[in-house]
């Protein structure tokens, strides 16, 4: 499952080794066809065009698709297994702690660092125990700031967001966004949380999750909105437990560390 060239069936749970140099690819488990980059189910409107241009028709044009509003974009932009990158059409929040069901491999579902079940391999952090290593703008930390906060950090670099459904999604009073349960099962289930106005038709916690997916694609750095305090988190985290630096590709980092 190290071969560059495997792919995981977005239609089946098969897997196989794509010698095509081409977006389209057919499972020859399923013999349906999908992306080998976005993973999505091929349509004809993918045909060339990129993967983000093909996103953005969909969400101009199919109405199936603005029927489903930003829980449909939390979905499309769900979790990817780091290690074996099968894909999952499901949300962030919740447990942050993944383990994937093909390779079993253990995860922030956040920023896709491993979970460790004992002391780390950098030999400098100390904690013998379940925890992760997590950039400072991950979800598992930004899920705590208040939607008002978040929603400042994007506008101080201009970046739209929603605080409104769209008029083809129908009102709900819970979320419909699809989760893993912490359960011990690992269910895929509907959040079910209570949807208030202002936040685009979902709970609260998706919506920030919402949020913070903005804030990471455009690689939005959250140190500039910390208070005194928080910025004195980082310096007595180290010092506590020796814990390592963590490193995200789309923006400068802080240590920092987390035990499920």
């Amino acid at each position: 499952m190290k071969d560059p060239k495997f792919l995981w069936c977005c239609h089946c749970t098969s897997g196989f080794i794509n010698d095509v140099d081409q977006l389209k690819v057919t499972c020859p488990s399923c013999h349906k066809s999908f992306c080998c980059k976005c993973k999505k189910p091929w349509e004809p409107q993918h045909q060339d065009v990129t993967c983000e241009q093909f996103q953005q028709w969909k969400r101009d044009n199919d109405p199936e698709y603005q029927k489903q509003g930003l829980a449909g974009y939390l979905r499309d932009n769900g979790i990817t297994c780091p290690n074996c990158r099968f894909q999952y059409a499901l949300t962030k929040g919740g447990c942050m702690h993944f383990t994937c069901s093909q390779c079993r491999y253990e995860f922030c579902s956040g920023c896709n660092n491993p979970f460790h079940k004992t002391l780390c391999r950098t030999g400098v952090c100390n904690i013998n125990a379940l925890h992760a290593h997590h950039p400072r703008d991950c979800l598992f930390y930004l899920r705590d700031w208040e939607p008002p906060r978040l929603q400042e950090l994007l506008k101080r670099s201009n970046v739209a967001f929603n605080t409104e459904p769209s008029n083809e999604t129908p009102a709900a009073a819970h979320c419909g966004v699809m989760e893993q349960k912490d359960s011990g099962q690992h269910l895929d289930q509907p959040c079910g949380g209570e949807t208030r106005p202002g936040q685009a038709g979902l709970c609260e916690k998706h919506y920030r999750e919402y949020l913070v997916s903005l804030i990471n694609f455009h690689s939005l750095d959250p140190a500039v909105l910390y208070e005194p305090q928080e910025l004195l988190l980082p310096v007595r985290d180290t010092r506590s437990c020796r814990r390592g630096w963590t490193t995200r590709t789309t923006t400068t980092t802080t240590p920092g560390c987390s035990r499920g």
